[in-house]
């Protein structure tokens, strides 16, 4: 065989080198060339047989798998292969992927240098890249976490609803990629390192509402009990204070609160009401019995996009701002991501009154106790950190708990 007959072979045994390296497996069909020499095409079926070589209308020359493969096993086409190129081919799950890793890795930290605690933990727990890299090709890994990192950066400024489905086909070019499965989870993960505050116990769904995605944008609404009025396309609309005066709270969805221009209390400019934000569903309805002159926002838990809206809206326009909850670690950090937004005060779960209701506290979980030390040791500035340690030390007050007569 001639040198440039030689290097023939050698340039198509890499090529499939380095799918077999990329895939696992010696599968499906690869394209060779087009209107090769005869010498060439000798090659081929002396290394490979006749049958595997086929040639269409259009002189394409193809590389079929299947018929190689028909008497001679993968294992022994990999020895004839490694015998010629004088190298030992592997594929990509049988390789150390600890180079790979490390270029990915540098590569993340250049481009998104505000993800920092991503690229350090995925520098220090290589678990997730390995993972990948055995399935997947180390390009289409690369893509996968380029991807991820753009739709992490913005989740983490994200204040606006969008939907599983659009946050796929908008970082992912695929919108059922994180409707389940390991992108999904990932993107969980590198939440939770990036916010470790964030509960990863907490339901899968009521984690995405905290960035604000969600499954519907119909479900995206706020609870209110309030004497307002807001002016949207040059016209007022009072629904919410009729529904007010008749001792009764409005729905308002994330539609309603596009394009408002303005919103106010109605009949008290001069007077505003308190404003009171409150975690759970009976405690909220016993609010509107006793406070029935205040303004009160209905929360459903964590605070999704309309309920956040609709407190930056009002917050400032009240006379002072509340929150009542429960004040177990999820409840304070609830009250903590309002306080965020526009600041408040705790109502009803202040330290005194955790002082004073000690005989009806409840003994933490050891994953809450957890939560406590760590909101306690990583975040010097969470606004209720006296209530934080007087609830790891004595236990937690659930809302319902709360007695008028001590």
């Amino acid at each position: 065989m001639s040198q440039i007959q030689s290097a023939f072979l050698l340039e198509v045994l890499s090529k499939v080198a380095r799918r077999y390296t990329q895939r696992g497996q010696l599968n499906g069909v690869m394209k060779i060339g087009t209107s090769l020499k005869h010498e060439q095409l000798q090659i081929l079926y002396n290394f490979f047989g006749i049958p595997p070589i086929r040639i269409n209308n259009k002189e394409e020359v193809r590389l079929h798998f299947a018929f190689a493969l028909e008497n001679t096993p993968e294992s022994e086409w990999i020895k004839k292969i490694n015998s010629h190129l004088g190298y030992k081919v592997q594929a990509a799950s049988e390789q150390d992927p600890s180079q790979a890793i490390s270029t990915l890795v540098n590569r993340l930290k250049l481009a998104f240098p505000d993800l920092e605690a991503i690229t350090k933990k995925l520098a220090a727990s290589q678990d997730d890249l390995k993972r990948m890299l055995k399935n997947e090709t180390e390009t289409n890994v690369t893509t996968f976490c380029f991807q991820a990192a753009e739709a992490l950066r913005f989740l983490l400024g994200n204040k606006t609803p969008i939907t599983i489905s659009e946050l796929g086909a908008r970082f992912f070019n695929n919108s059922k990629l994180l409707r389940q499965g390991e992108a999904r989870h990932l993107i969980l993960r590198w939440l939770n390192v990036y916010c470790p505050d964030l509960d990863k116990g907490e339901n899968e769904d009521q984690i995405w509402a905290t960035y604000h995605v969600y499954h519907d944008r119909l479900t995206v609404n706020a609870v209110i009990y309030a004497p307002i009025v807001y002016t949207k396309n040059g016209k007022e609309f009072d629904w919410i204070f009729k529904l007010y005066e008749q001792g009764e709270a409005a729905t308002i969805s994330w539609a309603n609160l596009q394009g408002i221009e303005k919103i106010q209390w109605k009949e008290r400019i001069d007077n505003p009401p308190n404003l009171i934000c409150c975690e759970n569903e009976a405690p909220f309805s016993q609010l509107i019995r006793q406070k029935a002159d205040d303004c009160i926002i209905f929360t459903s838990g964590f605070p999704g996009s309309a309920v956040c809206k609709i407190y930056e809206l009002l917050g400032p326009q009240a006379a002072a701002c509340f929150h009542w909850g429960d004040t177990d670690p999820n409840g304070l950090y609830i009250g903590s991501l309002l306080h965020s937004i526009y600041p408040l005060q705790l109502f009803r779960c202040g330290i005194e009154t955790l002082r004073q209701h000690t005989q009806y506290l409840l003994p933490l979980s050891q994953k809450q106790e957890q939560r406590a030390r760590f909101i306690l040791q990583n975040n010097p500035h969470f606004p209720f950190r006296k209530e934080l340690a007087y609830t790891l030390e004595n236990g937690w007050m659930e809302q319902e708990n709360w007695r008028q007569d001590v």
